[in-house]
């Protein structure tokens, strides 16, 4: 379990970044339909958060970890 740099402060950092480089490539071209597909996408990418953790927390070195770094994407925040 990672828990230097970025993991230190949020668990998820490399889908916060992947979500973050989507949406500001979008900005460009920000339609009603490409909103809604990177909303989908988005949502998605949580979904598989939702995923992982709960495979992960089958592990008690990821539940300790869990309680060092509270927040999944965004410091203070969630």
């Amino acid at each position: 379990i990672v828990s230097r740099g970025p993991y230190a402060v949020i668990r998820h950092p490399a889908y916060l970044s992947k979500n973050l480089a989507w949406w500001l490539t979008l900005i460009p071209i920000l339609t009603p339909i490409a909103f809604i597909s990177m909303l989908a996408w988005s949502f998605i990418y949580h979904l598989r958060t939702i995923t992982e953790e709960r495979h992960l927390r089958q592990d008690p070195d990821y539940i300790a970890y869990c309680r060092k770094v509270k927040y999944k994407y965004i410091p203070f925040v969630y």
